[in-house]
């Protein structure tokens, strides 16, 4: 089973939506969801990329087992119940060809640290 635990706040005319989908189950499952809000949304643009997973009013992700995966947009409509609704959820083969634009979206930002980066005074031989 596929859990679902959505919330939504609205401020200033904008709702924005949190969702957190859980994976019960011993095998990885590829879910697709659809937002039910009535209106347009904002989909999350990490470091300015829009999430490619976002397919018209749908999103869809492979969750491994155990596991939980975490998305957020925003819209000027208002908040309806239910903010989501799985529109399926079966079991998946690891052997789903993943496109370069979703491995990207699902790495995390990194940057070296700070004192890797720090200069040293070049020694005059």
């Amino acid at each position: 089973m596929v859990t679902v635990e959505a919330s939504a706040d609205r401020t200033n005319g904008v709702t924005t939506v949190r969702v957190v989908l859980t994976n019960t189950h011993s095998t990885p499952q590829t879910v697709r969801l659809e937002h039910r809000l009535d209106g347009p949304i904002w989909p999350a643009r990490p470091n300015g990329v829009a999430d490619p997973r976002w397919t018209g009013n749908c999103w869809e992700t492979t969750i491994r087992p155990d596991r939980s995966e975490g998305l957020g947009f925003a819209s000027p409509a208002v908040p309806t119940d239910p903010l989501v609704t799985v529109v399926s959820s079966t079991r998946s083969t690891d052997d789903r060809i993943r496109s370069p634009e979703t491995v990207l979206a699902g790495l995390d930002t990194w940057c070296p640290p700070s004192k890797i980066l720090e200069r040293t005074p070049a020694l005059d031989p």
